[in-house]
């Protein structure tokens, strides 16, 4: 009796509870991210408080970063959405975005992405695979592509991941792809990768 009870009461509050795993944001304005302009105020009066927000300074720079995490989990499944972003002196200096939601997916082709080579020009890898996900500025300062695009002057990123459910809800299994583009928008330098996508901690 007392086994069925706890399973009565515990279950559905358990699941009640992912639903409700990170917060809602206004993921819309990810479309208006504007490298070189958007500044750290603009984003958090767009999209409201971050989950994670932190500062890192150099010898010559001082960063923010800021992770905006959405997720509608049961136990093994669901969706997720992250927005994270980095300021230079509090000015964008790169984003990514990533969704599995139906009306925002940022899924690519990866089979596709095996067609690009170094030569391209930009608008024949968007027309081949769609619009990028993220954008930084050469070279890259983020996370598992730190130094990515030394030579470049812009890095344009296509990232897709699924979420296995509330059981590992910090980390999101993705596929990557990073086009380092000149000033004449050509391409530099393509990485393809399967990474781990952390939703929170750097």
């Amino acid at each position: 009796m007392m086994i069925r009870l706890f399973v009565l009461l515990f279950i559905p509050m358990f699941f009640v509870y992912a639903v409700e795993l990170g917060s809602t944001y206004n993921y819309k304005y990810n479309h208006k991210l504007r490298l070189d302009q958007t500044t750290l105020q603009d984003a958090i009066a767009q999209y409201g408080t971050p989950r994670e927000r932190y500062h890192v300074n150099s010898q010559l720079y001082s960063y923010v970063f800021l992770r905006y995490y959405s997720t509608d989990l049961s136990l093994f499944s669901g969706k997720a959405r992250m927005s994270y972003l980095e300021f230079r002196e509090d000015i964008l200096y790169a984003y990514i975005t990533v969704s599995s939601f139906d009306n925002d997916s940022t899924n690519f082709s990866y089979t596709k992405s095996k067609e690009i080579k170094v030569g391209d020009s930009i608008d024949e890898v968007v027309k081949r695979i769609g619009e990028p996900s993220g954008m930084g500025k050469c070279p890259m300062n983020t996370g598992k592509f730190s130094g990515f695009c030394k030579d470049g002057e812009q890095t344009w990123m296509w990232l897709y991941a699924k979420t296995n459910g509330m059981m590992n809800s910090d980390k999101l299994k993705a596929k990557a792809l990073l086009v380092g583009v000149d000033k004449e928008g050509k391409v530099l330098e393509i990485e393809r990768d399967r990474i781990t996508i952390l939703t929170k901690g750097r």
